[in-house]
Parts: C-alpha cells; structure tokens; sequence
C-alpha cells in the first residue's frame, strides 16, 4: 500500500515537472519569435556596442555649475539635520 502511494506520488511530480518544463521551453520559443517579428517590423537598434545619442539641450548646465549645484544641495541638507556633524 505505501510503495504503490509513493510511486504514485513521484509519477504526479515526474508529470509535473515535464509539463512546467515544456511549457516553459515553449514560451521561451515564443517570446524569442516575438523578438524577431518585432525587429523585422521596426527595423534593428543601434549596434550594442555604439550608446544612444542624447539631443543636446541648449541650456544644458555645465560640469562646474552641476558640482555648484550639488554641493549647495549637500550643504542645505546637512545644516536642516542637527544629529549630523557637518
């Protein structure tokens, strides 16, 4: 009575392993002809290795502004924090 119950049990958790699996492996079949149906409709991105291109803005802040910037904010919050030491 108990071998056939956990030769039962191990026969349920064989088929549900199989099936997760093969579901799995389809969906990833799937997903990856997506891929390719999306980059043939829209054309192929920009080579991995060259980043994007960022437009320019026209008052874009320079290096020594932004450190400006950025110290002043440090600055205001460590004197609106009285348990820090500045």
């Amino acid at each position: 009575m108990m071998a056939s119950l956990l030769e039962a049990g191990l026969n349920v958790t064989a088929v549900g392993m199989g099936v997760v699996f093969v579901l799995l492996t389809l969906l990833v079949f799937i997903i990856d002809g997506m891929s390719a149906l999306c980059r043939l409709i829209e054309g192929e991105p920009p080579a991995a290795g060259e980043p994007p291109r960022a437009p320019a803005a026209a008052n874009a802040p320079s290096d020594g502004e932004l450190v400006g910037v950025v110290t002043a904010a440090i600055a205001a919050h460590r004197g609106h924090r009285p348990d820090r030491k500045p």
